[in-house]
Formats: structure tokens, C-alpha cells, sequence
């Protein structure tokens, strides 16, 4: 599609990271589309009332508050006709939100760290306002360590400061069940326990840059 046919199309762009909004905003902006910026999910279901999208391209995590995947599973109701990307850092949902059963189907889910050049951004828009779903842009590398979708929801909640105490009564367990479970998650990292390492510090920051994805059936 040419910028010509690009720039009658309205997008709005969804991140709580300055930057990464500054950089997606423009770089669609330089495709030829007309993009709304928002930095909440509140700001931008707001945004998508008032400006009428053609689609919507959202972060999932904006910290406390309504989430990426409640806000597209809103949006998704209450305005089918509007085409939804993702755009995260995390290869699979569930690293990023506690509700990622939210997301609709309909969405063309996009990693930031596989993107390489603004157009593929551009290509998934149209796709996701065309209906065409099919062209995945998610790439699970065979190094990428992967965990179950319990180990998921103990990361995410690790790299939002829960502390062991906090995970075992959020699981309805011990502490000495979450130290299990917390070791057997280091060991799928592929992180040092050893008595001088500090692994917890370093399964965020594997978190954070997006170097993990969860385990699926027939992994």
C-alpha cells in the first residue's frame, strides 16, 4: 500500500515508554498515517472514542491500572470494526499481563525486539485493519528459554517487586513451595543459583528484555 493510501488511515498508538511512543509515532507518521498518540490505557480507550481509528496499535503493560489486554478486549466489543496490534516486549502475553485470556483473537501480535524496520509496523497495521491475521511477526528462536505459564505469572509478578511471601499467599501456598518453584524457574532461565549469584536480579532483567517466551502445547 502506497503512503498516498496510507495517509487517510487514522491509528492510534498506545505506550507508557516516552520513547517508544515518540519512535512508533513517528515512524508511522513518516509511512503516511494519521496517528494519535496516548500514554495510559484510560488515555487511549478515550483517544479511540474521540478520533474514530482505523486501527489500534497498544503496548500491553502500562503498570498500575487497566491493562493492554483489557483495553483491546474493549475496544474489541464496543468497536469490532477497528483493527488491533500489539506491540510488546514480550514474546508471549502471559510475561506481560495477569489477563492475557483478554486479548482477542483478532490481533497481530508483534514483539518490539524482532521489529527491524518501521515498515514492518506499517505492514501489520494494514493487516490487522484488513482482517489478515495469518502473517505472524513472532519469532521463538530455538535459544530463547522458554517456561510454563505458571513460572510466567511468578516472573511478571517477581519483576513487579512481589516478594516470596507475597507469591506464596497470591498461590495459595508456602514459602518453601515458592522457593521450589522459584528455583525450578532459575534452572529454565538458565541461571546461576550458586551461593553468590543473584538470580532473581537477573531472571528481571531476562524478563525486561523480552528473552523469554512461555512453553506451548507440543514444545
Amino acid at each position: 500500500m502506497t503512503d498516498s493510501e496510507s495517509r487517510a488511515l487514522r491509528v492510534v498508538v498506545a505506550d507508557d515508554d516516552p520513547f517508544t511512543l515518540s519512535l512508533v509515532t513517528g515512524g508511522l507518521e513518516a509511512q503516511g498515517f494519521d496517528v494519535t498518540s496516548a500514554t495510559s490505557a484510560e488515555e487511549a480507550l478515550s483517544a479511540v472514542a474521540r478520533v474514530d481509528p482505523h486501527a489500534l496499535v497498544s503496548d500491553l503493560n502500562f503498570g498500575p491500572g487497566r491493562t493492554g489486554a483489557a483495553l483491546l478486549d474493549r475496544v474489541a466489543e464496543e468497536f469490532p470494526w477497528i483493527g488491533l496490534v500489539v506491540l510488546t516486549s514480550h514474546r508471549s502475553p502471559e510475561l506481560a499481563v495477569p489477563n492475557p485470556e483478554l486479548i482477542p483473537a483478532s490481533v497481530v501480535y508483534l514483539v518490539k525486539s524482532q521489529l527491524s524496520r518501521v515498515d514492518e509496523l506499517a505492514g501489520a497495521v494494514h493487516r490487522a485493519i484488513s482482517g489478515q491475521i495469518d502473517a505472524d511477526v513472532v519469532r521463538d528462536d530455538d535459544d530463547v528459554p522458554t517456561v510454563t505459564a505458571a513460572q510466567a505469572e511468578v516472573l511478571r509478578m517477581l519483576a513487579e517487586g512481589a516478594s516470596t511471601r507475597a507469591l506464596a499467599e497470591h498461590r495459595g501456598t508456602t514459602v518453601r513451595a515458592v522457593e521450589t518453584m522459584l528455583n525450578r524457574l532459575f534452572l529454565a532461565l538458565g541461571l546461576d543459583t550458586g551461593e553468590n549469584a543473584s538470580p532473581r536480579v537477573a531472571a528481571v532483567t531476562l524478563w525486561q528484555r523480552g528473552g523469554i517466551r512461555v512453553r506451548r502445547a507440543g514444545d
